[in-house]
């Protein structure tokens, strides 16, 4: 996708081939077209540094003490019982059959 410039408004707006869409929240699109243009191993390089920088960001929900609580009983039960359960395959391998 090409970003081109509004012809009504200073924004830069998607362009998919044909036409240009409403102008996004931002205005400081003129840096996709720069990042577009970049080899394709630094593109990926530049997504995984992104996913990255917004991975180390995430916050996991407040939990209550309740929440908690149990979670630790379940993390326990899981442990001690040591059954690991069904893998991916068996269970789509199941449902394929229950259908």
């Amino acid at each position: 996708m090409r970003w081109c410039s509004d012809p009504g408004g200073d924004y830069p707006t998607p362009q998919l081939g044909f036409s240009c869409l409403s102008p996004p929240a931002l205005p400081a699109w003129r840096v996709v077209n720069d990042l577009l243009t970049l080899p394709l191993a630094q593109r990926l390089e530049l997504v995984q540094t992104l996913w990255d920088s917004i991975a180390a960001e995430q916050m996991g929900p407040e939990l209550s003490d309740a929440d908690r609580q149990l979670i630790d009983q379940r993390l326990e039960r899981f442990l001690a019982d040591g059954d690991p359960g069904l893998d991916a395959d068996a269970v789509l391998e199941a449902l394929e059959q229950s259908l």
